[in-house]
């Protein structure tokens, strides 16, 4: 799964607005901090920067993309940001375990 494949179905799952516009410019948006939810413009510049991506066509892995928002999960277990974004932030990474298991067929390993 792409990067930009990921974005679209999590939006799809979750029914949050991830996308604004296309994937360039929701990235950018997002890595400049202007997305119009700032708490999913973190999460989309996150993913990208800690998979360490060159580019929104990149091949993502599941473990990579559960660990890149790792660092924001663990601020708000310190207590750090609203109860609503923690909640929403769980919705994701389920969101983001479904897809990867919806893309793996049976027999195979990922």
């Amino acid at each position: 799964m792409t990067y930009v494949q990921l974005l679209e179905t999590l939006q799809a799952r979750t029914g949050y607005t991830l996308l604004c516009g296309n994937a360039d410019a929701t990235l950018i948006a997002a890595t400049a901090g202007r997305h119009p939810d700032a708490f999913l413009g973190e999460v989309i510049s996150m993913i990208y920067v800690w998979c360490a991506l060159s580019d929104i066509h990149a091949e993502v892995d599941r473990a990579a993309v559960v660990n890149a928002l790792g660092p924001l999960r663990r601020r708000y277990m310190a207590g750090e940001g609203c109860a609503a974004d923690f909640r929403r932030l769980n919705h994701i990474i389920e969101a983001i375990d479904a897809a990867f298991d919806a893309a793996v067929q049976p027999g195979q390993c990922r």
